[in-house]
């Protein structure tokens, strides 16, 4: 393969590329509470359709992070495979997520997971590519409430929100106030 068949299969996989990094980023900003970076990957214009919440992707965001913090003390997804298809600065994908929450309630607390596809249609937005019309799918969810085992004493470094995660460290990442 040569010339410019190889240079579009090269920009199709680079494109794949972007897109999946898109989604990744997506459900980092999620997890951690970071609004400019969850609100980053949608269009100017955009739509996400999130089942009780219909909205703009940003007003999206702002919405859900702030029902997040107030409800839940770990939000945490899980992205599988993703099916997607470029046509020029134009894409769509189907992604494959579990998300889990954890909320702290009386008499304890309480995981509830969702398992589901993210519907999108991503269009590049001056050479980037970003989330123009999201639609989260439920396949399933369960509510239940949990017993953290031996595991919550054992030692492991517990997961923060925001800027006090470690990974915000060890990924060189900047937080919004300090940007």
């Amino acid at each position: 393969m040569q010339g410019p068949e190889r240079d579009e299969r090269l920009q199709e996989l680079w494109d794949h590329h972007e897109i999946r990094q898109l989604l990744a980023t997506y459900c980092h900003g999620c997890d951690r509470a970071d609004e400019a970076e969850m609100a980053s990957v949608y269009c100017e214009e955009s739509w996400d359709d999130h089942g009780p919440d219909k909205c703009d992707g940003k007003v999206f965001t702002q919405r859900i992070l702030e029902k997040a913090r107030q409800t839940t003390k770990v939000v945490s997804h899980m992205l599988g495979q993703s099916l997607i298809r470029v046509n020029g600065s134009a894409a769509s994908a189907e992604t494959y997520f579990v998300a889990t929450l954890i909320a702290d309630t009386d008499p304890g607390e309480r995981m509830t997971q969702l398992g589901g596809r993210y519907v999108d249609t991503l269009e590049r937005e001056q050479g980037t590519w970003r989330i123009k019309e999201r639609l989260c799918v439920r396949d399933w969810s369960s509510t239940g409430e949990i017993d953290p085992g031996y595991l919550a004493t054992a030692g492991f470094v517990e997961g923060r929100r925001g800027s006090a995660d470690v990974s915000w460290e060890k990924l060189g990442l900047v937080p919004e106030t300090a940007a």
